[in-house]
């Protein structure tokens, strides 16, 4: 491929300019990939946008399109006239101003997210020794990361970010430092796992104010730091390591673009598996062992049961472990039905003043349950604070 200078400032940004520049030095995406340290599906990926880009800005000499289009505007229609020779006689090129939808700069932001964070993690060798049979399960009750509680007017303990960091950290290190050495860890958030939705500082159904801890930027940044400091510290005790992020009445659109950024940090490691959340209902199985995982917000345990029993049917015969994990309530709170166990999972943080002042509060924890791919639940540890 040769270098095209007028292609390359199409480039979304540097680390696009980046890649078709190693492609053409090295002559095909699978040198260049070895080089980049990446894989040749990012490379191939990056060089196809690349040339979408510049030919929706009417440049794109393969196709004999090579007038780009004016500053602001973008192309609407190319018609080309050949002669019979195959030579262009006659080429129209219309333009109108640059219409950008919003799911489109949302994709490219992503993108660009994406291919800056490309080889920035280095891979880690798995550990040994790891029971293949067994899956520890580290189930984040809803963390309210940006909530801000002042322990005078609570009477309950003091809450920003810095402390929602420091003891989620140190809660799931002991718990993973207990754990036996399970081949699969499984990080669970159960939603609600940011306070605030977006800078408006308001649950979005309901609209009701939130006590909040800055500024929203912030918080997203700390907030995936934060999970990627707890994933690498489980890489180190398990062989593969499974996230969820489900979606909670705080957080059902921020909680998107949370897993979105952990799945592009961790894209180059096999042994991370981000599940996807766009659905409120999240299930895997593991051996003979069905876990089904909704925030617990507008449906009752009852209600998951028959959405369970009727649209995972074959999970269901499947598994004779099957289990229902929530959050939402802030305390602990197990039912059967059915045979299927329903857990709603403690929290760290302290109430806010709206909670405190209406009576709320319960015990403030952590669990790991530990499963066994045939005989269902094995043990399970418990951290308080």
């Amino acid at each position: 491929m040769t270098y095209d200078q007028k292609l390359a400032n199409y480039a979304h940004n540097t680390r696009q300019a980046e890649i078709y520049k190693a492609v053409c030095e090295h002559g095909n995406c699978n040198k260049a990939a070895k080089v980049l340290g990446v894989s040749h599906q990012t490379i191939s990926a990056s060089v196809r946008k690349l040339k979408v880009r510049a030919a929706k800005m009417g440049y794109s000499p393969d196709h004999d399109m090579t007038h780009s289009a004016a500053p602001g505007f973008a192309t609407k229609r190319i018609s080309t006239a050949y002669n019979q020779d195959g030579d262009i006689s006659q080429q129209w090129h219309i333009q109108e101003p640059e219409k950008v939808a919003l799911a489109e700069i949302q994709e490219g932001m992503l993108e660009a997210f994406k291919e800056d964070l490309f080889g920035l993690y280095n891979l880690t060798e798995a550990p040994e020794d790891c029971n293949k049979k067994l899956m520890s399960c580290y189930l984040i009750g809803d963390h309210h990361f940006g909530m801000y509680a002042w322990g005078e007017e609570t009477g309950q303990g003091d809450y920003d970010t810095e402390i929602a960091e420091k003891i989620l950290i140190e809660t799931a290190s002991k718990l993973i430092a207990r754990s036996p050495a399970s081949e699969t860890g499984a990080l669970i958030n159960v939603g609600d796992f940011l306070h605030a939705n977006d800078t408006t500082a308001q649950t979005p159904a309901s609209k009701v104010n939130l006590d909040v801890d800055g500024r929203m930027g912030r918080v997203g940044r700390m907030a995936g730091l934060l999970l990627k400091t707890l994933i690498s510290l489980m890489l180190q005790k398990h062989k593969k390591v499974i996230v969820i992020n489900a979606r909670g009445n705080h957080d059902p659109d921020s909680a998107l673009g949370l897993n979105e950024v952990v799945r592009a940090y961790f894209y180059e490691e096999p042994r991370v598996e981000v599940m996807d959340n766009f659905n409120k209902f999240i299930h895997f199985e593991f051996g003979k062992n069905l876990i089904v995982v909704h925030h617990g917000d507008r449906i009752k345990a009852d209600r998951i049961y028959q959405a369970v029993t009727k649209n995972l049917a074959d999970a269901w015969g499947r598994c004779p472990h099957r289990y229902g994990w929530t959050g939402h309530i802030h305390h602990k709170e197990a039912q059967e039905i059915g045979g299927m166990m329903f857990e709603s999972w403690g929290v760290l943080p302290p109430p806010d003043a709206w909670h405190s002042n209406s009576g709320y509060g319960a015990e403030r924890s952590m669990t790991c349950v530990v499963l066994h791919d045939e005989n269902g639940e094995d043990i399970r540890f418990k951290v308080k604070i």
